[in-house]
């Protein structure tokens, strides 16, 4: 019997989803760059900077779920994505653009627009840090007793959107006419299924089978970018003395960029086995970036304390200290590198070791026997299998059968 694969079935929901998301999400970050390219002698660099990662990210929302649905119709991640992509696009343009668009359109117009700015941005929140999680990987609920949870979360949110949405009377005093028992509500809410799209990554993760966990890795490494962005931060935001840029808010756009690309990449499968080396790797270098500039620094204090007495300028201790460094380049980047291979890139290291001296040892070896138990010893070593048969085919001989349990 011939088993042939079905191909999906792309219904006019799909299809009309896709187009919709894609020409809204273009549609709106193309209506942001006019307004601001026409008022670009008032627009800030920073503003600017915003305005191209947002066009960038919310066309990568909407471009991975729209080839979530095609190759997968029905997927919930996918459709999630779709979404997030327009509401991203309208939520960037009120925040980037709100006092160019007021001379544009009539008062009514804008003070609608800015009330639903301010009321969507506490479910586009929800969307990426909550339901996606939550739905992960598979697009459905973790299990039947979720429902229950889930419902409550659902019309408990809902119901505080409406009433602070009659409670906004202007498109930006909502914190001023809201009662703050609303504001607080819905930011418990919002922290409750922030919990509960943990909790159900977590239990996936626990249950679930190597192609889950891969899955679940791809989503947790651009997460992981996303915390140690906001954390810089913040940090740098704290020491900071002058407006300086926060360039360490850049990781964190970073990490924004790549979590619809490692969903994608979860989703649809496409090189799912490459994490442990990606995050073996993005490990490594931040640890070898971090101690070679810690070795930097101190050797640049340490040789200027040094040389003071003879020189007034850092030009010496500079030049020294970045020679050092340079030096220590390849072997701090080699062990680090195994250190963490061993951890993270488990499977792969152990292949590339056992190869490795299977080569080595057939250089030298000339008797069959020898190369067959040693053909055995290595197969068995990588790969565990139960039993293992090699076959060797001898001149004028018939073939010979030989098991190695």
């Amino acid at each position: 019997m011939t088993m042939t694969r079905t191909r999906p079935r792309h219904g006019a929901l799909s299809i009309a989803m896709i187009v919709t998301s894609m020409t809204l999400a273009v549609g709106i970050s193309i209506a942001m760059d006019v307004v601001l390219l026409s008022n670009a002698s008032a627009v800030a660099t920073q503003i600017a900077l915003s305005a191209i990662l947002f066009n960038i990210s919310v066309i990568l929302f909407s471009g991975v779920g729209s080839i979530i649905e095609w190759s997968r119709p029905g997927h919930g991640i996918g459709r999630l994505l779709m979404l997030s992509g327009p509401l991203y696009a309208f939520l960037g343009a009120s925040w980037l653009a709100f006092g160019m668009i007021e001379p544009l359109i009539e008062p009514g117009v804008y003070h609608l627009f800015f009330r639903g700015s301010s009321l969507l941005a506490w479910p586009g929140v929800a969307v990426i840090v909550g339901w996606i999680p939550l739905l992960f990987p598979t697009g459905r609920l973790p299990g039947p007793r979720w429902r229950i949870p889930v419902a409550i979360l659902i019309v408990a949110s809902g119901i505080t959107l409406i009433a602070l949405a009659g409670q906004t009377t202007g498109p930006a005093d909502v914190d001023e006419t809201a009662p703050s028992v609303l504001i607080n509500a819905i930011g418990l809410e919002l922290l409750a299924l922030v919990v509960l799209g943990g909790a159900g990554l977590v239990t996936r993760y626990r249950r679930g089978d190597l192609t889950e966990r891969l899955q679940i890795r791809w989503l947790g490494a651009a997460v992981g970018i996303c915390l140690i962005g906001f954390a810089g931060t913040s940090i740098q935001f704290a020491v900071r003395t002058e407006n300086d840029p926060l360039f360490m808010a850049l990781v964190a756009y970073v990490g924004i960029l790549a979590m619809p690309i490692a969903i994608g990449i979860a989703i649809t499968r496409s090189h799912l086995y490459e994490i442990d080396r990606l995050i073996s790797r993005t490990i490594g270098w931040a640890i070898v970036t971090g101690v070679l500039v810690t070795i930097f620094a101190a050797g640049v204090l340490a040789l200027q304390a040094l040389l003071s007495r003879f020189t007034q300028g850092q030009t010496l201790a500079v030049a020294a200290s970045t020679l050092v460094a340079f030096a220590l380049f390849h072997p701090v980047r080699r062990r680090v590198q195994h250190t963490i291979d061993r951890r993270f890139d488990r499977a792969r290291y152990d292949g590339e070791r056992t190869a490795a001296a299977f080569a080595e040892r057939m250089r030298d070896e000339v008797d069959l026997a020898e190369l067959e138990n040693d053909i055995g010893e290595t197969i068995g070593t990588a790969l565990r299998p139960v039993s293992t048969n090699v076959w060797l085919r001898r001149s004028s001989r018939p073939p010979i059968k030989s098991v190695i349990p």
